[in-house]
């Protein structure tokens, strides 16, 4: 029996020229056509997977710069709660030194007087100068002439009030720094004053306040006008406190003057 021999098959594409030259005939096997698409379709298949996995790589690659951005904001936003927290506490400890003004009771010799002969021995010696720096920082000197019209109380006025004329300048009682120079419901133009180990004067319903926080001023320095500032206040006075180690202190117990 005879094998039957295998015929090929072929595309014949006849090309015909525009001008007058020889049609050329051009012949191409089915394998080879089949074999060609069969590649454009893997190729095809290929760039659809790949613009596919590049359109989830992109989405990845921006999913990621959107978490970077929101961790940067969180790390921002959690910079900002630490920094008011450090400013809450530095507030919390600043209202702790001015409530812990003092207590206490410092007996003050009515016989002391510094002269200008004792601040010259004082700017030769050391210690004198040491002791000189202490007596002026504590506030022993009365800050506005006038007569007391209400007395220290203990739980019930923590200070006394000094009547006198409106527009009277007060003094600091002592040096120190200004702690506060500004307004109070009750007190009107209040001044905090601290003047070192534990003591703190308060100034409150002034005409006028002129100092400012932070200021260092020199015990008898003009620092306000009296006044009849604040809801507390029904006439021209100056409500005078002193505090020690955070509790008042009978102000005529410590003022030279009002010593008795």
């Amino acid at each position: 029996m005879a094998h039957k021999r295998y015929k090929r098959r072929y595309l014949n594409v006849l090309l015909i020229p525009d001008d007058e030259s020889t049609p050329k005939n051009l012949k191409l096997r089915y394998s080879i056509i089949t074999a060609g698409l069969i590649v454009l379709v893997f190729i095809g298949i290929g760039l659809l997977i790949g613009v596919f996995t590049y359109g989830q790589l992109l989405q990845k690659a921006y999913e990621n710069i959107s978490l970077k951005e929101e961790n940067q904001q969180l790390q921002e936003q959690v910079s900002k709660v630490n920094d008011l927290t450090n400013e809450l506490k530095a507030l919390k400890s600043y209202g702790q030194k001015v409530r812990n003004s003092l207590t206490g009771y410092v007996k003050v010799n009515e016989s002391v007087n510094l002269n200008e002969a004792q601040e010259a021995a004082a700017a030769e010696n050391p210690v004198t100068k040491s002791m000189v720096s202490i007596l002026t920082s504590l506030p022993i000197k009365a800050p506005v002439t006038g007569f007391i019209s209400q007395e220290y109380k203990p739980g019930v006025h923590n200070g006394i009030d000094i009547v006198a004329p409106e527009g009277t300048p007060i003094v600091a009682a002592g040096s120190g720094t200004v702690l506060f120079s500004g307004w109070t419901m009750d007190g009107g133009n209040t001044i905090i004053i601290g003047h070192g180990n534990g003591y703190y004067s308060y100034y409150k319903h002034n005409l006028r306040n002129l100092v400012y926080d932070n200021q260092q001023v020199e015990s008898g320095e003009v620092i306000a006008y009296l006044g009849n500032s604040g809801q507390k206040s029904f006439g021209p006075h100056l409500h005078f406190e002193i505090w020690k180690d955070g509790h008042p202190i009978n102000p005529q117990k410590l003022i030279v003057n009002f010593n008795k």
